[in-house]
């Protein structure tokens, strides 16, 4: 009876839970909608100011950029226009009467009128100089229709004021053409009594301006035109409904601001923008004048995802308000218990979700999670087992006490003989290979100390064998930096002195290589020893695959070194072996550089 009523009310409190939980869920949707509704609007809002700001931001920097690089060329230009005023020669012609005027002073200024109109000819198109009205004429690539269309006196009255007399003109007969506009600059020589009169002109290229202008288009049907006070330059086929009114181009020609923003909009037309900026050099507006509609396109683009966005959220809102509470709250408790389970190492995981709901396919997979950690924990236990078994084995052929007493005994001898730089030599080389054999511990070294490791070995084996065998070491530079595992080259090395040429006659030759090969870092160590049979290769090539009794016909050392190996780096790397009977006998060591999964094995920054 206690029992029945304890199970009731924990059944009742868990029903009481679970209510009072969907009636919060179910008060805070409406909150929650509100909400919504608030931040989509303020989202698309800012969203849409910015990009409204960003918008005339950017096409107010490329006006500014445009016009320049338009004040650059066009300074250049009047550089060019004053230095050519002011030259000695032009003035010497200006203060001359007209009969002293020589065929010497028409070479020299041509001369300079030449060199100007060749260094910029991608800009100035053509130079006329005309003096002493019209006796005195020079002119570069000038035809008639290029050629000043009044009088100097005329000039004289509609240009004033300027202090260097330099003045510009825009010249168009029908601004829709290009090849009507005229662009010129030119200086008037001879003020109220002055002894000669006189104009220099260059023409500029209409071809310049409109390419500039025409790959600055802000838009479609956007385009960007100059300003001055004779008229507009545009180089671009444009609507009318998007050309500007003549109260704009009234503002324009006469503001004092340089630079601003208005708006105008033609009656059937379109709301336009036009944002403008003046030019250094001689005070033309340039103006980017665009549909307000295609600017903005973003903006009703954005406005319309945020809609929608807003509905859907609401529309889920709703629909999970009803079946969320019991969907969540009871499996998410269940996965709770099942995680304090396994709190503090505990890794016997019950399961009691149905696997067909959602949370319970969590729950399920982190059971298998904590069955598969199990069993990769015992498998790196056993794993670490087997590579401390082979390193202890790897180790104690290292500390053989045959190979220490006679190093020993070999370094007593040359003591004896007084051979000291010999002895010293060898007792440097053993307490180095040593030290490297302990490596503080290390399991993983540079090639570059696993390499010393071998040389300090060989070094020592050549002085007490003499000169029974030499040795070679090549290894590539780009391979010293990679890290091996330590002690995988001096077992082999080992096997190829005391299986392969101490079982020849004549001079035994050791010589080892490391390389790299594709995907895989190589090491062969290359022996001209007795060799083997082809069925004892055959042997051989079992013993490396197979599982305990492989260590009888290779030895320890070899059969360590292959398994430590495809511990540490996987069935790809390995010791393969190639012999020839009384030939000698190839043991090539295969490490890969990267795991199937693109993991780094070999770690370096100059390989791998």
């Amino acid at each position: 009876m206690k029992t029945l009523h304890r199970w009731l009310k924990e059944r009742f409190k868990q029903y009481f839970l679970f209510s009072f939980k969907s009636t919060i869920l179910s008060l805070y949707i409406p909150i929650i909608i509100f909400f919504i509704m608030i931040i989509g609007m303020a989202s698309y809002l800012f969203a849409a100011e910015q990009i409204t700001e960003n918008a005339y931001r950017n096409i107010s920097n490329a006006v500014s950029q445009t016009g320049n690089y338009l004040d650059n060329r066009l300074s250049d230009a009047l550089e060019q226009m004053v230095a050519l005023s002011n030259d000695p020669d032009i003035l010497t012609i200006v203060i001359k009467d007209y009969g002293k005027i020589g065929p010497e002073d028409y070479i020299r200024v041509h001369r300079h009128i030449v060199w100007i109109q060749s260094f910029y000819k991608s800009l100035i198109d053509s130079i006329y100089i005309n003096f002493y009205s019209g006796k005195f004429v020079l002119s570069r690539n000038m035809d008639s229709y290029h050629l000043p269309d009044i009088s100097y006196r005329e000039y004289r009255k509609l240009y004033q004021g300027n202090p260097y007399d330099i003045y510009w003109q825009n010249i168009h007969n029908d601004q829709w053409e290009d090849r009507r506009h005229i662009i010129r600059m030119f200086k008037l020589f001879g003020k109220e009594h002055a002894k000669t009169s006189g104009i220099i002109v260059f023409n500029f290229r209409c071809d310049f301006f409109a390419k500039v202008l025409k790959n600055s288009a802000p838009s479609k049907n956007g385009y960007l035109l100059l300003v001055s006070r004779d008229g507009p330059m545009i180089f671009k086929k444009v609507d009318s409904q998007y050309t500007i009114t003549p109260e704009v181009l009234a503002y324009l020609q006469n503001t004092a601001n340089r630079e601003g923003k208005l708006e105008f909009q033609k009656p059937q037309g379109e709301k336009m923008i036009v944002i403008y900026n003046t030019l250094q050099t001689n005070q033309w507006k340039i103006a980017a004048v665009f549909p307000r509609r295609e600017i903005l396109a973003n903006v009703v683009y954005i406005k319309f995802i945020t809609v929608t966005v807003m509905i859907l959220l609401i529309l889920v809102a709703i629909m999970l308000s009803n079946v969320l509470a019991g969907y969540i709250t009871k499996p998410i408790s269940v996965l709770v218990e099942n995680m304090k389970r396994i709190q503090g190492g505990n890794l016997h995981f019950v399961s009691h979700i149905h696997p067909l709901n959602e949370v319970g396919v969590l729950n399920q997979g982190v059971e298998d999670l904590v069955g598969r950690i199990k069993i990769l924990l015992d498998r790196i236990n056993k794993e670490q087992e087997i590579k401390r078994q082979l390193e202890f084995s790897i180790m104690q052929t290292q500390i053989h006490p045959h190979f220490l007493y006679n190093t020993l005994y070999s370094i007593k001898g040359l003591c004896d003989m007084n051979l000291t730089a010999e002895a010293s030599a060898m007792v440097t080389a053993l307490a180095n290979f040593f030290r490297i054999s302990v490596s503080r511990g290390n399991e993983i070294i540079t090639v570059e100390e696993e390499v010393d490791h071998i040389r300090n070995y060989l070094f020592i084996q050549e002085m007490r064998y003499g000169d029974n065998f030499s040795y070679e070491i090549q290894v590539e530079p780009v391979v010293l930096s990679c890290k091996i595992i330590k002690l995988t080259l001096q077992p082999l090395v080992e096997n190829a002195i005391y299986h392969g040429v101490k079982q020849k006659r004549g001079i035994g030759r050791i010589q080892v290589k490391g390389y790299l090969e594709g995907r895989f870092l190589c090491f062969e160590i290359r022996d001209n020893g007795i060799g083997m049979t082809e069925e004892r290769l055959r042997e051989v090539r079992q013993a490396l695959t197979a599982s305990g009794a492989g260590m009888q016909t290779l030895g320890v050392g070899v059969r360590s070194t292959h398994e430590r190996l495809q511990l540490h780096y996987g069935p790809a790397a390995g010791l393969e072996i190639e012999s020839e009977l009384h030939q000698g006998t190839v043991v090539k060591v295969k490490i890969p550089l990267h795991t199937g999964e693109g993991e780094q094995n070999v770690q370096s920054g100059d390989c791998g």
